[in-house]
């Protein structure tokens, strides 16, 4: 797996807020693998977004939730049990909404979405790349060892780190989240808001969209 998620690559490479006023929430999508569903994006990192809602992610099962917005694409997969990449059913369109995706039963397959890269189909160009790593992969200490200049964010219970790698528009805010003593979770930002709001508020933003189980 690579910085931005490709799990071909087993090497990582080096050049790899305010809160928001309360929305009001939709009844649970239980079918669909998702939690709440709100009005609006209320993350700060998804600026055109129509609406919000939170997607199940894990390896084996399901350890963590990840919040993301209505009217983005989203392609994603899961490992099977050689570790192998597969793309979900329905999940592997570049003009499929996350919300045409629940529609269709996309994220309640039976697998467990491991990885995705999500795209913004309005002028702002938001993309976000994530991908779980496993200890035979990078563990958590390897990414403390790996990114030695990396800020440490999150808290005790559920610890994050905040770097930069090379992605596809060049240097990138990136955030790893330790989700399980054994899954790392990492999420890599191309879009304009490191300029606007600073890495630092831009890290903990991405930080907050992932609720651990």
């Amino acid at each position: 797996m690579t910085a931005c998620g490709n799990k071909e690559s087993e090497t990582v490479t080096p050049d790899n807020s305010t809160t928001p006023e309360a929305v009001e929430t939709q009844p649970t999508q239980e079918a669909t693998g998702t939690e709440e569903t709100t009005s609006r994006d209320d993350t700060g990192v998804y600026p055109n977004a129509t609406g919000l809602t939170e997607v199940a992610m894990g390896v084996t099962e399901d350890i963590c939730t990840f919040k993301v917005p209505l009217n983005y694409v989203l392609a994603g997969g899961y490992y099977d049990e050689n570790n192998e990449e597969h793309t979900i059913q329905g999940l592997n369109s570049a003009t499929t909404t996350v919300e045409e995706a629940l529609a269709a039963g996309s994220f309640s397959t039976g697998n467990h979405l491991a990885f995705f890269t999500m795209t913004s189909l309005d002028a702002d160009q938001t993309m976000i790349t994530t991908g779980m790593y496993t200890p035979d992969i990078m563990s958590w200490d390897d990414f403390k060892a790996y990114y030695t200049d990396a800020k440490e964010i999150g808290d005790e219970s559920v610890p994050g780190l905040l770097y930069h790698v090379e992605a596809i528009s060049g240097q990138c805010v990136a955030v790893a989240v330790k989700v399980s003593d054994d899954v790392t979770l990492q999420i890599v930002y191309e879009g304009s808001l490191e300029g606007e709001i600073g890495e630092d508020e831009l890290g903990q933003r991405l930080y907050e969209l992932v609720t651990v189980k």
